[in-house]
């Protein structure tokens, strides 16, 4: 049996082909499940830590300070676009309610309109008690329509390492 000796560049291009690949197929469904589309309005959010947040805007002035209810604090920003014309959307009323598994659902909160990088954007803190899932429920409305359009979603803690 002979044994082929595959140069260094070989080896090196195997492996970053290789670590590509699987960088694909971890990022792409996260990627995926942050974009959702419905109605004509396409959707995008993310959820940090509102200490990333709180950095860069006072959540006090933002948002009313931290929820009293304890846990961790994570901020959810959303940015609206009609699906149609790639316009962002300025002018909807926002609201979310998350979900944890074992714990009461608390009302539905209004997100404040925001800018992120000179961008309308739409902003709310939340507390949880748990790593996640967490699963929300968005509602919007845009002026000229009667009818709110709503999108379901799921995320994790951005802090899951730090427990």
């Amino acid at each position: 049996m002979r044994t082929i000796l595959l140069q260094a560049q070989c080896w090196r291009f195997a492996a970053t082909t290789w670590l590509l690949l699987l960088l694909i197929t971890m990022l792409s469904p996260a990627l995926a499940q942050s974009r959702l589309e419905r109605s004509g309005v396409t959707l995008y959010w993310g959820l940090v830590p509102a200490a990333v947040v709180a950095d860069t805007h006072a959540l006090a002035e933002l948002h009313g300070g931290p929820p009293r209810g304890g846990g961790q604090v994570h901020h959810l920003v959303v940015a609206l676009y009609d699906s149609a014309s790639g316009r962002r959307i300025e002018d909807a009323v926002v609201r979310a309610q998350i979900s944890e598994a074992g714990i009461v659902d608390e009302p539905a909160k209004y997100l404040v309109p925001m800018k992120v990088n000179d961008q309308a954007s739409y902003g709310q803190v939340f507390g949880v008690a748990k790593d996640g899932p967490y699963r929300f429920r968005l509602w919007m409305r845009l002026p000229p329509r009667t009818e709110e359009i709503e999108f379901k979603f799921e995320a994790w803690s951005p802090h899951r390492s730090e427990r």
